[in-house]
């Protein structure tokens, strides 16, 4: 059976402004008075000045499919904060900050984010796993693990929802397009 999407947003690339409302995005390669930045020869690390969950963390990897991204479900943690990054190709992630019990499509956005960029959702905050851009992609998240309490997922009030990647689109003059991003390097 197939769903059709109740609407269609655009995602749009991960900046701290744009992702405020949802927690925190760090952009590590652009620098910043909230990163740590040292070089040898050869390399150079960038690093969050605070720890990005406040709790001890468990890290875990996951593998996104392909866009395109059809939100029908989305999680949320009450116990932990859960950072997000890139294990070297962009992915997509929805986040919507309703309360309640079910997300809701009025409240669901979505974000590109690039190698380099973090983003650490609140709690409770409700969000899709990462989708990659043209392929199955894995990425890193961060977060407090706790086996005896249950990640529920939860059916999109007034879903599904489309993301769209629009490389075009003059909200996202940053995320680079598949081709381009062969021949970037970090």
């Amino acid at each position: 059976m197939t769903t059709t999407p109740h609407r269609r947003i655009l995602a749009r690339r991960v900046t701290a402004a744009e992702f405020s409302g949802f927690g925190r995005a760090i952009e590590l390669l652009a620098g910043g008075t909230d990163v740590v930045t040292t070089h040898g020869a050869g390399w150079s690390d960038h690093r969050s000045l605070e720890s990005v969950l406040g709790t001890p963390g468990h890290l875990g990897l996951t593998i996104g499919s392909a866009e395109p991204l059809l939100v029908t479900a989305m999680e949320r943690h009450l116990h932990t904060k859960e950072a997000l990054f890139c294990a070297g190709a962009p992915v997509v992630v929805a986040v919507a900050d309703t309360v309640g019990e079910h997300p809701h499509a009025d409240d669901v956005r979505a974000f590109v984010i690039e190698p380099g960029d973090v983003v650490v959702l609140d709690e409770g905050i409700w969000h899709s796993a990462c989708h990659g851009l043209g392929s199955p992609t894995p990425y890193y998240w961060l977060a407090t693990a706790d086996d005896s309490i249950a990640d529920v997922w939860a059916p999109v009030i007034e879903g599904p929802i489309e993301v769209d990647v629009d490389f075009a689109h003059p909200a996202n003059p940053d995320i680079l397009t598949p081709a381009a991003r062969e021949g970037r390097s970090l």
